[in-house]
């Protein structure tokens, strides 16, 4: 003999589908926010080692390359930033 189980746990408010597609949406954005600034990170980093290795006549160049990477770091961080503000700001 089978019973089946209930998926809803006791205490949890029913959700209409639009309201899980709406907080998916979110998550999904949050997610994908946050890979984009580890990733802006990693070509920051990638772009301070260079200006540290660069010869003399390449370090202004270098220079020029890890500053804007920072900005892009700065501008991912930010937009993760209000990614997460939006997800958790949100309620059902």
């Amino acid at each position: 003999m089978r019973i089946g189980l209930s998926r809803r746990r006791i205490g949890a408010r029913a959700c209409s589908p639009s309201v899980r597609e709406h907080f998916t949406r979110l998550l999904v954005e949050v997610g994908n926010r946050a890979s984009a600034w580890r990733d802006a990170a990693a070509d920051a980093e990638r772009a301070f080692q260079g200006w540290q290795n660069a010869s003399q006549p390449d370090r202004l160049n270098a220079a020029a390359v890890y500053l804007a990477a920072i900005d892009r770091e700065e501008k991912a961080a930010d937009e993760y930033r209000g990614a997460l503000e939006a997800c958790s700001g949100t309620t059902p």
